[in-house]
């Protein structure tokens, strides 16, 4: 099963977007600015959640949510929202063992299960021409610098210094 969850794509062959895969770039592209770069950044640069949630400055269960939002919004009509939940969960690094169980009992519990995370998988890597061609030229390594409150402060006071500044003069 582990052996399914490490990526096997090479990052450097290019690959060019058919039918189906294009109909994945548009779903994806409908996803929120943000949601799509933590999924860029999970898929195409191997990032693990922990450093995801530093780059972006925000939480870990955030970054899990917003992936767990990407693989939804891609998942096949036969799809397991339960299977997306624990897929996404298992990509994270600081899953405990007690989880890793729990997932495994739940696997254990129908075989139906197993098979939709099979199929979880396997959407998982048709993904990746649609993330390439979504990533194309990088933006979504770069963090936004927008300061929210605190910047438009800043804003003002700079304003008002040079303002203040320039009738001294």
């Amino acid at each position: 099963m582990t052996h399914l969850l490490t990526p096997l794509h090479n990052l450097f062959q290019p690959q060019p977007v058919d039918q189906g895969q294009d109909a994945l770039y548009l779903r994806l592209k409908k996803l929120p600015r943000r949601v799509v770069q933590v999924f860029l950044l999970s898929r195409l640069d191997n990032l693990p959640y922990p450093a995801i949630a530093q780059r972006l400055d925000i939480s870990v269960a955030q970054v899990e949510k917003e992936m767990l939002q990407a693989l939804e919004q891609c998942r096949s009509q036969s799809g397991s929202q339960a299977a997306s939940a624990w897929y996404v969960k298992l990509q994270n690094p600081q899953t405990t063992a007690s989880e890793r169980i729990d997932f495994r009992r739940w696997l254990d519990a129908n075989t139906a299960h197993l098979q939709a995370f099979h199929g979880t998988e396997l959407r998982w890597r048709q993904l990746l021409a649609a993330a390439r061609h979504l990533g194309r030229g990088g933006w979504y390594q770069h963090r936004r610098r927008h300061g929210g409150l605190l910047g438009w402060v800043m804003a003002v006071v700079g304003a008002l210094l040079v303002g203040g500044l320039a009738g001294w003069i």
